[in-house]
């Protein structure tokens, strides 16, 4: 999802290529998190829940430890940061977050509503991005959001025609 809001946002090759790289070690982070708290049912409480909103910076000293751009790593490190401010772990607001970030911030969150987890069931396509659409539209950048849904219909066309 990623590379195809990237395309449609405009991103040059080099630009795909490193945000592709950014959204595959998006959460590397979370091998420094206890398993029981990425593997749990239910909602976490709140020392588990300070332990997952690690992750980012646990991402950033793995990522710092090897030749990797400044943009995958913001791609790591602030995935969870939202346009409204609230988000973590630095509070960045708008055009303070990194524009491949943002892809992945939205991608991420596409991702989790619409795959089994161990705390959800799957929401079809359709029900997760009207959700998001509804319920979190101000977290992310408003034009990125309108192009998810550029993208996810062209990707069920594709798949109509395969």
């Amino acid at each position: 999802y990623s590379l195809g809001l990237g395309y449609v946002a405009g991103f040059r090759d080099e630009e795909l290529k490193e945000l592709g790289q950014g959204a595959l070690f998006h959460d590397i982070g979370k091998r420094h998190v206890d398993v029981n708290i990425i593997c749990k049912d239910g909602p976490l409480d709140d020392d588990e829940w300070k332990q997952m909103q690690q992750h980012p910076q646990f991402g950033l000293l793995i990522l710092n430890n090897h030749d990797i751009s400044d943009a995958i790593k913001a791609c790591c490190f602030e995935h969870h940061e939202s346009f409204t401010g609230n988000g973590y772990p630095q509070k960045l607001q708008g055009d303070e977050i990194h524009p491949m970030a943002r892809i992945v911030a939205i991608t991420d969150t596409y991702d989790a509503l619409t795959t089994k987890r161990s705390y959800n069931d799957p929401m079809t396509p359709t029900d997760a991005l009207q959700f998001m659409d509804e319920k979190l539209r101000a977290k992310y950048d408003a034009r990125l959001m309108d192009a998810m849904k550029d993208v996810l219909f062209k990707m069920a066309e594709a798949k109509k025609r395969a």
